[in-house]
């Protein structure tokens, strides 16, 4: 079944907050149908500058349903997350990079599992879904094993999904088929991000150096629902790369 296609938000933050309207309406007339934001502000209960009803109508009068976001793993500010992510209808909590003290050791990301769970506990009251997103560190040996493993072997699957990044992926030279081999189901929402073969850097999908279509190919063995391009931050017109990017993605699938 083909998914819904999504588009990240970070990076589009700065044009999102000068130009709202317009921004999403381009996005939904590429065809995107949902988007996911970052950069929660605990203290002004604000993600990427917007209150949950402002964001929620926002998004509700493009067509645009909001699936998920990134936010920090903290089991203490955990239900305000969710309270909030509830209120803008998201199914999904992704945890977009772990504490530097959570990522030193063997059992430091056995404590980042046990935190997942904590969390997806919480969330599970909310009927939302935690979530993890992976970068390349991820993919490099400790202690024998692959910090990524740790974290799929120590997490709960009724609690705990995973949002592959298969540009970092790529990079840390992983086939994303055989993870999804090991552990079905459990990646309902991945991240497309195309790497520039010279730069290295985030480009349009289908013009850097990511073979998706293998992927893609096993995506009912990951349980895949939602397919969302995502830009670094330091991306030369993020928007323009994410709106061309929907015509491949669409081409992909």
């Amino acid at each position: 079944m083909k998914p819904a296609t999504g588009a990240q938000l970070w990076s589009l933050r700065n044009v999102l907050l000068q130009e709202p309207e317009t921004t999403l309406e381009k996005l939904a007339t590429a065809g995107y149908s949902v988007v996911e934001p970052a950069g929660f502000n605990i203290d002004e209960r604000t993600i990427q500058g917007f209150k949950p009803k402002d964001l929620k109508s926002l998004a509700d009068s493009h067509g645009l349903r909001i699936i998920s976001g990134h936010f920090q793993l903290d089991v203490n500010t955990a239900p305000a997350v969710c309270d909030y992510a509830a209120q803008l209808g998201m199914k999904y909590f992704v945890v977009f990079n772990l504490r530097d003290e959570l990522k030193i050791s063997v059992d430091s990301y056995k404590t980042a599992a046990n935190e997942l769970n904590k969390v997806g506990e919480i969330a599970r009251a909310y009927g939302i879904k935690v979530g993890y997103h992976n970068h390349a560190h991820e993919f490099s040996p400790m202690g024998g094993v692959l910090p990524f493993d740790i974290l799929l072997d120590y997490t709960d699957p009724e609690l705990v999904v995973f949002q592959p990044d298969l540009g970092w992926m790529g990079l840390a030279g992983q086939d994303p088929v055989k993870i999804f081999e090991r552990f079905p189901g459990r990646f309902p929402l991945w991240h497309f991000r195309d790497i520039d073969v010279d730069t290295k850097k985030s480009t349009a999908i289908g013009s850097g150096m990511i073979d998706f279509a293998p992927v893609i190919a096993n995506q009912s063995l990951a349980g895949l629902e939602y397919a969302i391009v995502e830009m670094a931050s330091d991306a030369e017109d993020p928007l323009g790369k994410i709106l061309s990017s929907h015509k491949t993605i669409e081409k992909l699938f």
